[in-house]
């Protein structure tokens, strides 16, 4: 799955000469905590609910350096927002997107295709994937297994499938640990899971992970 399938494409913006006093208030009247920057189409920086609040503590200087006084809400966005802005192309996958949002401690990532932004993926956007995915593995069958030889292997899990009457549902691969590599994700609908194991091991077929109904 992919950023571009799951983003918020509707996206609230803001442009770098309006005030943070008007950033405040837009994010609370459309409930939202991350606002892109934008000028001249471009992607020129982001600012959160976080930046506005380190921009109403007392400081000696702002983000540029320069020496602030007088209503902090007063400032400019470009002075408050943060300008090195991580972003993901709609291509990226969700599940390095997570990664990279973990590892940066954010909650956004701006989506963008030379410098013009696409969407927008955030904390939100990411729980509707994960509560999705429950549900789907809720209601169905799952196995694993790590493809030595693809179109054998396959061949191998599809004979098997088709001998014990299951449908397969979705099919996914992702690289494997070893060079050259894949694992195939299977999706089933909701069956015993055991028997199907020990005849794709029985065929040669490295198994990783099964959940059915009888595990």
């Amino acid at each position: 799955m992919h950023v571009g399938e799951v983003m918020t494409r509707r996206i609230i913006t803001i442009s770098p000469g309006r005030k943070a006093r008007d950033a405040l208030e837009l994010m609370s009247q459309k409930m939202i905590a991350h606002l892109p920057v934008i000028e001249k189409s471009k992607l020129v920086g982001i600012i959160t609910d976080r930046d506005l609040r380190l921009a109403v503590i007392p400081q000696n200087k702002s983000k540029t350096g320069k020496r602030i006084s007088g209503n902090p809400l007063e400032r400019r966005v470009k002075d408050v927002m943060t300008r090195k802005v991580v972003s993901v192309d709609p291509g990226t996958g969700v599940a390095d997107a997570v990664k990279m949002m973990l590892r940066l401690r954010i909650g956004s990532l701006p989506v963008a295709v030379d410098g013009k932004l696409k969407g927008i993926i955030t904390k939100d956007d990411l729980l509707v994937v994960f509560v999705e995915m429950l549900r789907m593995i809720q209601s169905s069958s799952t196995i694993d297994v790590e493809l030595a030889d693809e179109i054998d292997d396959m061949d191998v899990i599809q004979t098997t499938l088709k001998s014990h009457n299951i449908k397969i549902l979705s099919c996914a691969a992702t690289p494997g640990k070893k060079s050259g590599s894949q694992i195939c994700h299977v999706r089933l609908e909701p069956c015993p899971v055991k028997d199907i194991v020990h005849d794709l091991t029985e065929n040669g077929v490295k198994v990783l992970d099964a959940f059915g109904e009888d595990t």
